[in-house]
């Protein structure tokens, strides 16, 4: 009876465990958009110097406080993009992050040629024509945040 009972004790234990590790995912994913938004308004200064020093040839910072610098991607409005995180295996695959244009004009994920359609005030989405596609979303004049999905 008493091994039972430790047994019964360790399954619930197990249970208990695993629904902590599951709220945690969805909660941690389910801010994934604040903490991006939140990142670039409050380092604002200094991810625009950063920025501006990549439109201007200098490609010396790579990351900054664990933010990659994804790099620059020309275009008929260039942008400057930081990566996130992301997960995912191909072909499922999703990332985040942000972008800095100069011209304020909102492109699609690496400043890929595709039109974007908006589906919100300062919000658009954009899609290939296959199951590739994203989001992106104005957090302040010249700041974008980005979801793209593969």
């Amino acid at each position: 009876m008493k091994k039972q009972r430790q047994h019964s004790v360790w399954i619930l234990v197990g249970i208990g465990v695993v629904l902590v590790i599951i709220l945690s995912v969805l909660i941690f994913s389910g801010n994934k958009q604040k903490r991006i938004i939140d990142f670039v308004t409050d380092n604002k200064t200094e991810l625009e110097s950063i920025a501006l020093s990549y439109l201007h040839g200098d490609i010396t910072t790579t990351k900054y406080k664990g933010v990659e610098v994804d790099g620059l991607y020309s275009g008929e409005h260039s942008i400057v993009q930081f990566y996130c995180s992301g997960f995912g295996l191909a072909p499922s695959t999703k990332y985040f992050g942000f972008y800095y244009s100069e011209d304020n004009i909102p492109v699609a994920f690496q400043n890929v040629d595709i039109d974007l359609t908006s589906t919100a005030v300062d919000e658009w989405i954009w899609d290939d024509g296959t199951d590739n596609g994203g989001l992106t979303k104005r957090i302040t004049d010249g700041w974008f945040y980005f979801e793209a999905w593969f």
